[in-house]
């Protein structure tokens, strides 16, 4: 029994877990909940108004821009929603309320990258990156930015095919194409996440599964809240906060999905050789893609066969300085 035991608290995911655990993944998930929370609907507001004005004109480009965010965000907008359709396509950015909300959405949502960025790089036991403070802010911001982005193309890209699906008799294709397009609308917004706002520069193969494996579990989540939403959305005792509760409760599963899996890679031999790597020079600041990956495969190799690995750190310290 005790070497079953102890073959399983050696196991991939209960190590996984417990770095999560011991991370205060737990708490960290709740600031970015939160954070994530505040700077949702500031964002809505102005993105909306600038897609109504620029793109706003081609009705079906703006049906699926909403049935992409409302299918991402159960109970977001809609019937019984938080949010109103027609309020949301009316908003405007002009006056004194479109200048508030601006300057919200550029606070909060700098704020949860940054907040976010702080999960991320503590499942590998690193604080902030070394860079700038003005460009890194700015480096958050485009990644609020370029979340928006990816909803909008996305969203374009669903029209062309669902038209082309339509038009050649084939609806199957169109659903199964939906799927494929929010599967990878979502994992790209997770790259984006872990790259640009967590500053990893994982190696392409484990960073792509990870995003991967969280655009999978988002979709069951979906499903989940969407479930539970349509069980409440018509009792009259829960309708006017079952929304804003749901919300709350799926972004905070989404935060900790996040967490997990980059704690799954953190605890694998790419991930401990990465940590060191990061601890022995700056490898966030310093190197680029390639040679990270070479030294990675160094330090592995190093391991394989026995190699003194102070003495490893040392010589890769010096290269890289």
């Amino acid at each position: 029994m005790k070497p079953l035991l102890e073959r399983v608290m050696r196991s991939w995911p209960v190590r996984a877990w417990q770095r999560y655990s011991e991370q205060r993944g737990p708490v960290l998930a709740q600031g970015m909940t939160l954070q994530a929370f505040l700077s949702l609907f500031a964002a809505l507001f102005v993105a909306f108004a600038i897609f109504m004005a620029v793109l706003g004109g081609n009705v079906a480009l703006r049906e699926a821009v909403i049935d992409s965010i409302s299918s991402s965000i159960p109970g977001l907008i809609g019937e019984g929603g938080a949010l109103d359709v027609e309020q949301l396509t009316g908003s405007t950015i002009v006056g004194w309320a479109g200048a508030i909300a601006a300057a919200s959405i550029l606070i909060t949502a700098i704020a949860w990258i940054g907040v976010s960025r702080e999960g991320f790089r503590a499942m590998f036991d690193l604080g902030a990156p070394p860079s700038n403070v003005i460009l890194l802010k700015l480096g958050d911001l485009g990644v609020a930015l370029g979340i928006g982005l990816l909803v909008v193309v996305s969203s374009g890209l669903l029209v062309v095919t669902q038209t082309l699906a339509d038009a050649l008799g084939l609806g199957w294709a169109g659903r199964v194409l939906g799927f494929a397009i929010q599967l990878l609308l979502d994992t790209g917004i997770v790259l984006l996440l872990f790259r640009f706002g967590g500053r990893l520069r994982l190696p392409a193969k484990q960073v792509v599964l990870a995003a991967l494996a969280c655009a999978v579990a988002f979709q069951v989540l979906k499903l989940l809240a969407s479930l539970l939403f349509g069980a409440v959305e018509n009792n009259p005792l829960l309708a006017g906060v079952a929304a804003v509760v749901i919300i709350l409760i799926w972004l905070g599963f989404i935060m900790q999905i996040l967490l997990v899996a980059l704690a799954f890679v953190a605890v694998t031999p790419t991930g401990r050789a990465y940590t060191r790597l990061v601890e022995a020079g700056g490898i966030d600041a310093r190197l680029s893609p390639a040679q990270a990956k070479e030294l990675l495969v160094e330090v592995q190799a190093n391991r394989r066969e026995g190699g003194d690995h102070a003495r490893l750190h040392k010589r890769l310290a010096r290269r890289i300085r």
